[in-house]
C-alpha cells in the first residue's frame, strides 16, 4: 500500500492545494521506523505526518507570535502520561511533559511513545507521539526533532496566506510557520476534524515540529500553545542536541560508525548470511547507557564467519591488563590471542587518552581462521569516531 493510498484512507480525498504532496511524502517516508515503538503507533504517527502537510490550511491563527496563556491560579502539575512499556522515559520525554505543565495547564495525557527514526544506519529524526485531553476535546499531539537538513520552513505562498498560513520570528530568530487543516468526515466512521501544527526552525537550522490531530474540531490545544511549547526552555535546551538525551539513539549512532568502519576496513564484508554488515548484529539494551555501549554480531569475509563484539565504557573497568603499545591518536593499547583452533579469540584492548576503555573481539571460525585481519581490527578500535555522546 502507497504513502499516498494511507493518507487517503486517514482523511478522505485530498482537496486542491497548492502543497507538493508527493515532496511532503517522501520527505516523510523515512520518518516511520520508530525503532522502540509498535507498529500501531507508527502507523498513527507516520499518518499524522502526512497529514500535516498535506491538506489545505483552512484555519485562522493570529498573526501575532503565540504566547503561553498564563493561567490565573497556580495550576496543579499534570501527571505524566503512563510508562512506556520496556522503557523509562528520556529527558527528551519529561522536557515535553514539565512544557505542557507551563503552556497548557490541566491537559491531561492518555499516552505517550516515543522513538529514534533512522536513515540507512544513521539516526535521523526523534519523534514523540500520545494521546491528550483537555475540557476543550480530545486530539493526538506529535513532536518530532528533525535535522537540520529536513528543509527550510516555510515561506507561505499567497494562497496559504488566504487560507490562514502565518510567520513569525521567535525571540531567538525562530523561523515559525502556523496553519491548520480541516480533514472533512470519512463517511460514518469520523467525523470532520481539525489538525494544528507548527513548523519552527532554529537559528542552527533543526526543525521541530509540533502537530495536535483533534479528533473532531476542537483540538485539546490551540496554535498559541503549540508555539509556545516549541520556544519553552526545556525543549530549547533538548532540541540543541536531542540524539544527546537519548540512549537509544546514541546506540543507534555508535552502531553507525561501527558498521561504517568495517565497511571501510574490509571492504567486502557481509553479515553471516548476506546483506549489509549491520543486518547480523544485535544490542543489549541493558549493556547501552549514557557510560556503555555494547554490540555484537556475526561478520564474513572471504568465507570465513567471526563473530565480533565491540564493548566501550567510559571509564577503565579494569580488565584490560598490561597495555604496552601506543595507537595513532595515543591511546595505549594491547592486542592478545587467547585459545587456539576454533576455540580462539583475539581481543584488542584499547585505554583512550580520555580515559574511555575499548574493546573489539573477534572469535575464529571452525578452522581456526579469523574474518579480519589484527590490522583490520586494530583500525576498529582507534577509529574516533567510535565514541560515546558527550555528558
Amino acid at each position: 500500500m502507497s504513502y499516498r493510498t494511507v493518507f487517503q484512507d486517514a482523511v478522505g480525498k485530498i482537496p486542491p492545494t497548492s502543497i507538493d504532496v508527493d515532496q511532503i511524502i517522501g520527505r516523510q517516508r523515512r520518518l516511520v521506523r520508530l525503532r522502540r515503538v509498535g507498529v500501531v503507533v507508527a502507523a498513527a504517527v507516520a499518518v499524522g505526518a502526512i497529514t500535516v502537510g498535506a491538506v489545505a490550511a483552512t484555519g485562522r491563527p493570529d498573526a501575532q507570535l503565540p504566547v503561553a496563556p498564563t493561567p490565573s491560579v497556580p495550576a496543579v502539575p499534570t501527571p505524566p502520561p503512563p510508562q512506556q512499556r520496556g522503557k523509562a522515559f528520556t529527558r527528551l520525554d519529561t522536557a515535553i511533559f514539565e512544557a505542557i505543565d507551563r503552556v497548557a495547564p490541566g491537559l491531561r495525557w492518555i499516552s505517550w511513545n516515543s522513538g529514534i527514526t533512522t536513515r540507512g544506519y544513521e539516526p535521523d529524526s526523534w519523534m514523540g507521539q500520545g494521546g491528550v485531553r483537555s475540557d476543550a476535546g480530545t486530539g493526538e499531539l506529535v513532536v518530532q526533532f528533525s535535522p537540520p537538513d529536513w528543509g527550510e520552513v516555510g515561506p507561505c505562498t499567497a494562497d496559504l496566506v488566504k487560507n490562514g498560513c502565518v510567520m513569525t520570528t521567535g525571540p531567538g530568530g525562530e523561523k515559525i510557520m502556523t496553519l491548520s487543516a480541516r480533514n472533512p468526515a470519512n463517511g460514518k466512521q469520523r467525523p470532520p476534524t481539525l489538525t494544528h501544527s507548527m513548523f519552527m526552525q532554529r537559528p542552527d537550522g533543526r526543525v521541530l515540529i509540533i502537530d495536535i490531530h483533534g479528533a473532531d474540531e476542537k483540538p485539546p490545544l490551540t496554535i498559541a500553545q503549540l508555539t509556545a511549547l516549541a520556544l519553552d526552555p526545556a525543549v530549547a535546551t533538548v532540541a540543541e542536541d536531542p540524539f544527546r538525551y537519548d540512549n537509544d539513539a546514541s546506540r543507534i549512532r555508535i552502531n553507525s560508525k561501527v558498521f561504517a568502519a568495517l565497511d571501510r576496513e574490509a571492504p567486502g564484508i557481509q553479515a553471516y548470511g548476506g546483506g549489509g554488515v549491520g543486518n547480523g548484529f544485535f544490542d543489549d539494551p541493558g549493556k547501552n547507557t549514557q557510560d556503555d555501549y555494547w554490540t555484537q554480531g556475526r561478520i564474513t569475509l572471504a568465507k570465513v564467519t567471526s563473530r565480533l563484539t565491540v564493548e566501550m565504557h567510559r571509564r577503565d573497568p579494569g580488565t584490560a591488563g598490561d597495555l604496552t603499545g601506543t595507537g595513532p591518536h595515543g591511546e595505549r593499547y594491547r592486542t592478545a590471542v587467547t585459545g587456539s583452533g576454533a576455540s580462539a579469540i583475539r581481543m584488542v584492548h584499547v585505554l583512550r587518552m580520555d580515559g574511555t576503555w575499548l574493546a573489539v573481539g573477534l572469535s575464529a571460525d571452525k578452522n581456526g581462521a579469523f574474518a579480519l585481519t589484527a590490522a583490520q581490527q586494530e583500525a576498529l578500535a582507534f577509529d574516533p569516531a567510535i565514541a560515546l555522546s558527550p555528558k
